[in-house]
């Protein structure tokens, strides 16, 4: 079969242009998965900014859309489907304010799903920061039809929508430039709104996406762009508009005064990290006045007029500013963090059968698939044939390297010890850093003061494979005081715990959930006769007892609930009151600040497990000082 993308990398190179046809056609066959990379890079570098012409973007947006997990949402007549979204990439960092108007244009009436993901140029994204007020981003298309339906607002997490997104990463890192797939993801909500608030980077994209989002048949949308360069509407002065209404499209400049607002400085809405946002997104919700709330109601109140609730922007203001100080937009956020959470945790939980199949939370379809796999593997490569392999450093007691890690290594003790984590992806999150080079995070961690480096080895899910755990272990032992090497996988088979030692590891976690009592026993035994303390997990108060039990002395309590993804911070506070003194406890999950930190020490912790944030960052070293440093 013929190459839709060679055919076009022809044409864009040898003729000067391609059809918008042929240009969707290789991009579905990049989406696949089956494009050569070489070819890809070839596309992307051809299809430059003047090439691409709103027909050919359309094209592709189409083509991205077609390739997502389907999204589709009942509406009832006369409803519009409403998005309010930016391009990001804009050079500022300022406060989520896309992502509070929509929740606000969502508790006005009108009906809300808003597709996004994570950071990329500022601090706090739109999936981060509903991440941390509690929202379950792991929801599918026919879930977030029900959260929507129920409170008029859901979130479609652009990396749970776009999974084939993965096979250009590789070649869109090594390219280090904007291609066209950078200004794709406000056109690929595969919700297809009808009617679009658009915010983008750069001016000259105004007129494309208007013109785009007329081929696709929106009635109604606003593409803004501001006068010192922001993708959002501007609370500072002038921003550019093109406006579509009924199929006509008009350029005009607005202002805050078009909204009956003050104009005020970017620097008074400039954007934090999660936490420190997440305060104050409750406050704007919550009816707070102030720069925030005016930055939102601002693009909220254009959102309203587009959406037809409002029959102008300064009408779309005063509605907007009417519904935060109702308290319906923090009840609309309030409900949908619970039903985002309440919808998976029903699919994952749920003993309803389908097709004569009970349900199965993903925690648990994740350990029967480690065990179907783990047993072939002992029946091909028995233990005594594994031992031939091993690697021949003896365990670090990690009891002692947790101490040792506390004392740090200056005059002031650090906070707490570290245990970072390697980790390419997860379920809840998708891809987090998938080509990283697990040798080179190591020796960063270790460098920058980690007493454990966590491996995470499963491979469908977590995109981990026991390989990287020995070459981890083999890096590390070079250094003059190394860190212990902590295998994260999903153990329900003895033989895992066999082949963790066999590749270096000094500790196995082990989750309580899936152990029964007297495997849980039987497998820290195993671990101690190989010279291994094996870190226990808990994540409810019930489960402390069975690892106390088992003979617990390293428990670790996860902040995450396993089955719905939900992050509660209190957790570890809660259940470290139940474990004696003489048991040491890590914190694990949802550890992003300093503050989480200094709240885990308070809690009894010793330890934090650090694996996103850690894995995100542009200079891990630095944000371990900055996490547990105590000076």
């Amino acid at each position: 079969m013929a190459s839709a993308l060679k055919h076009c990398v022809k044409r864009l190179t040898e003729d000067n242009g391609c059809s918008p046809s042929e240009a969707g056609e290789a991009v579905k066959e990049i989406m696949s998965g089956g494009a050569n990379e070489a070819l890809t890079a070839s596309f992307l570098t051809a299809l430059r900014w003047d090439k691409c012409t709103p027909e050919i973007v359309a094209a592709v947006a189409k083509s991205m859309r077609d390739c997502a997990l389907p999204c589709s949402p009942e509406l009832k007549k006369g409803e519009v489907l409403v998005d309010v979204v930016g391009t990001g990439g804009d050079g500022f960092d300022t406060f989520n304010v896309s992502t509070a108007a929509s929740i606000v244009v969502a508790a006005a009436g009108a009906k809300v799903l808003k597709h996004g993901n994570r950071s990329n140029a500022s601090k706090c994204g739109s999936a981060d920061i509903l991440e941390a007020m509690g929202a379950n981003l792991n929801i599918d298309g026919k879930q977030a039809a029900q959260v929507m339906a129920e409170c008029g607002f859901c979130f479609l997490f652009a990396q749970k929508f776009h999974p084939s997104m993965r096979h250009v990463a590789k070649v869109r890192r090594a390219l280090g430039v904007r291609t066209i797939f950078n200004i794709l993801g406000p056109l690929t909500n595969p919700a297809r709104p009808t009617v679009q608030v658009t915010g983008v980077f750069a001016k000259h994209l105004g007129p494309l996406y208007i013109n785009v989002m007329k081929n696709a048949g929106m009635k109604r949308a606003v593409v803004v762009h501001s006068k010192e360069g922001l993708d959002e509407i501007s609370p500072a002065g002038d921003t550019f508009a093109w406006i579509l209404d009924n199929g006509k499209i008009e350029h005009k400049t607005i202002s805050p005064k078009d909204f009956g607002l003050p104009i005020f400085s970017l620097e008074k809405v400039a954007g934090k990290e999660p936490e420190k946002n997440k305060k104050t997104f409750l406050d704007v919700v919550g009816g707070k006045e102030g720069p925030h709330a005016d930055f939102v109601i601002l693009n909220a109140g254009c959102a309203l007029w587009v959406a037809g609730l409002a029959s102008s922007l300064k009408d779309g203001a005063l509605l907007a500013r009417k519904t935060i100080q109702s308290g319906k937009a923090k009840e609309v956020l309030e409900k949908y963090i619970s039903l985002s959470n309440s919808v998976v945790g029903e699919k994952a939980n749920t003993s309803e059968k389908k097709g004569g199949e009970e349900k199965k939370s993903i925690l648990h379809t994740i350990a029967d698939h480690r065990a179907s796999v783990i047993s072939d593997l002992a029946s091909k490569e028995p233990f005594p044939k594994m031992m031939r392999n091993a690697v021949g450093f003896p365990p670090i007691n990690v009891l002692s390297r947790i101490k040792m890690g506390k004392m740090g290594t200056g005059k002031i003790p650090n906070l707490v010890a570290l245990m970072a984590e390697i980790k390419r992806a997860s379920p809840s999150k998708g891809n987090i850093n998938i080509g990283v080079d697990v040798v080179a995070q190591a020796l960063l961690y270790a460098k920058g003061g980690a007493s454990v480096i966590s491996v995470l080895t499963e491979p469908k899910w977590f995109k981990g494979d026991i390989k990287d755990l020995r070459a981890v272990k083999e890096a590390v032992m070079t250094l003059e005081n190394p860190p212990a090497v902590l295998l994260k996988d999903f153990v329900v088979h003895e033989y895992q715990i066999l082949q963790a030692r066999c590749n270096g590891a000094d500790l196995v976690l082990l989750i309580v959930t899936l152990l029964p009592l007297p495997k849980l026993k039987h497998f820290i035994d195993v671990c101690r006769c190989l010279g291994m303390e094996p870190l226990v997990e808990v994540a409810r108060e019930e489960e402390v007892k069975t690892a106390l039990e088992a003979g617990a002395k390293f428990i670790g309590i996860n902040n995450r609930n396993l089955k719905t993804f939900h992050v509660d911070m209190d957790t570890t506070n809660r259940v470290a009151k139940l474990i004696p003194d003489d048991v040491q406890i890590a914190a694990l999950s949802g550890i992003k600040t300093r503050d989480d930190v200094l709240k885990f020490k308070k809690a009894g912790a010793s330890a934090v497990l650090v694996g996103e944030t850690l894995m995100r960052s542009t200079d891990a070293s630095v944000k371990i000082k900055e996490l547990i440093s105590g000076e």
